[in-house]
């Protein structure tokens, strides 16, 4: 059960940032700093909220090696920073909060990681990153799997398989969300779309 797709927005993510802490079981990074400047591990779901981050990556502690730090620079002229840090590892767990799109798409936050048959696969084509045995993933895949249960705990609805958070809930009914394609939910429908 590495994917968990749900509808979150505004008090949702930092419930579901209570939730990764309060498991115990992770350590948490941005999945990319912001240019110019060191990658941040975050301790606290305020650190997360106040630094405005939706994009996370989740070492299972014990689980795995320290994640790689990887530096990219820039192309001449893209940013006047002129590099940015990402946060690499096979076993890592991705938390990525989607949120309300130019107030007509409600984008489902996501949760996911690789399996060891996929890492072990990918790996010849990403050497730098390190080698997927050295994971345990079984380990991975349980506090995956407990990430997951806890967040679908805090679901008041469903719209298909996708858990629907609180205020998710309100928001799809303010706004009158009603289709679902992409990667959420509309106010408009696209060619073959439904309405949920």
């Amino acid at each position: 059960m590495p994917n968990l797709d749900f509808y979150a927005v505004d008090d949702d993510w930092p419930a579901v940032l209570d939730i990764v802490f309060g498991l115990t079981l992770f350590r948490v990074w941005e999945a990319y700093s912001r240019p110019g400047h060191d990658l941040r591990e975050f301790r606290t779901t305020d650190e997360i909220v106040e630094a405005g981050e939706d994009y996370l990556m989740l070492l299972v502690t014990g689980a795995g090696p320290e994640p790689r730090i990887r530096r990219i620079d820039f192309a001449p002229g893209v940013s006047e920073a002129g590099f940015r840090y990402i946060c690499e590892g096979w076993g890592l767990i991705q938390l990525h909060y989607g949120g309300f799109f130019k107030e007509r798409e409600l984008r489902w936050t996501h949760t996911n990681h690789n399996t060891e048959k996929r890492a072990l696969t990918w790996a010849p084509t990403s050497p730098g990153i390190g080698d997927p045995a050295a994971w345990d993933w079984k380990a991975v895949t349980s506090a995956s799997g407990r990430l997951n249960r806890a967040i679908r705990r805090l679901a008041v609805d469903k719209i298909g398989p996708r858990p629907v958070l609180p205020a998710a809930a309100r928001l799809i009914d303010a706004a009158d969300l009603r289709y679902v394609y992409g990667t959420g939910i509309h106010t408009t429908p696209s060619y073959g779309s439904t309405a949920r």
